[in-house]
């Protein structure tokens, strides 16, 4: 999340682009787009504000550990599945740390010994294995998507805390306690977002980049070029291992996480 913040204020001086080739459902997608800006602004945002200025400093930020524990949780079989094994046993750590010490995850000890965060999850699993993104999606009451990273949500939705809740309604709550802490964190970033003389199109070209720059962990072998279909990854300059390395081994709304 961090990390997009920071993107989010480089791309803020660069034109949409006028056509991008990710993006072969834009007629759709921009509909979808208009619905969730709607609902943001009459229901979720308003939710945020609130939440912001009610609920103690203290309480929000272990909401928000916890969510990060999750997500550390997460990364471990991420981490596992690209080779790479000192970032799986950071994360294996902060889960270990966090989830005793820290009252399960609600305080994260882990970041001021300091163990530091990772940033894995599955849909950079299968972009280090070369499956390219597919179409950008607009995904109604959720946020911007690729195919590809559409696994890591599923994944999230099928395993994990959420398999303990019960009933409907205590997961319905789970989610929106998730969504709610996410879009108060983005408060700060609106007027960014505002300003855009085309908003739909920044927050797509911003999502492609942080995608594009966490699948290479930081250091892409050239620019995302938003004009032309994603090249397929290079294993010899990837800094994951190839596919058959991989599979030898064991197997979190986004402009968004």
């Amino acid at each position: 999340m961090r990390r997009l913040i920071s993107l989010l204020a480089v791309v803020c001086t660069a034109c949409a682009t006028p056509q991008n080739n990710y993006d072969p459902l834009e007629s759709v997608n921009r509909p979808i787009y208009s619905f969730n800006t709607a609902l943001d602004t009459h229901v979720v945002r308003p939710v945020a504000v609130a939440y912001s200025e009610y609920i103690p400093p203290p309480l929000r930020s272990a909401v928000s550990n916890f969510f990060g524990n999750l997500d550390d949780l997460f990364g471990v079989p991420a981490a596992l599945l690209q080779a790479k094994g000192t970032k799986a046993a950071k994360s294996g750590s902060r889960v270990l740390v966090n989830s005793t010490l820290g009252l399960g995850g609600l305080i994260d000890w882990a970041s001021d010994m300091p163990i530091e965060k990772q940033d894995e999850d599955f849909g950079q699993v299968l972009g280090a294995w070369g499956v390219p993104s597919g179409p950008y999606l607009m995904v109604p009451f959720y946020g911007p998507l690729t195919l590809r990273d559409s696994s890591d949500k599923l994944v999230r939705l099928s395993w994990g805390p959420i398999d303990y809740i019960d009933p409907l309604a205590g997961q319905i709550a789970y989610y929106g306690l998730y969504l709610t802490d996410l879009r108060a964190s983005l408060l700060p970033y609106d007027a960014a977002l505002q300003d855009q003389l085309d908003p739909y199109a920044f927050v797509r070209d911003t999502y492609l980049q942080r995608r594009w720059f966490k699948v290479y962990d930081g250091n892409p072998p050239h620019p995302l070029p938003l004009g032309e279909p994603e090249p397929a990854l290079d294993a010899e300059k990837h800094s994951s291992a190839p596919v058959t390395a991989v599979a030898s081994g064991p197997i979190s709304a986004e402009v968004v996480q």
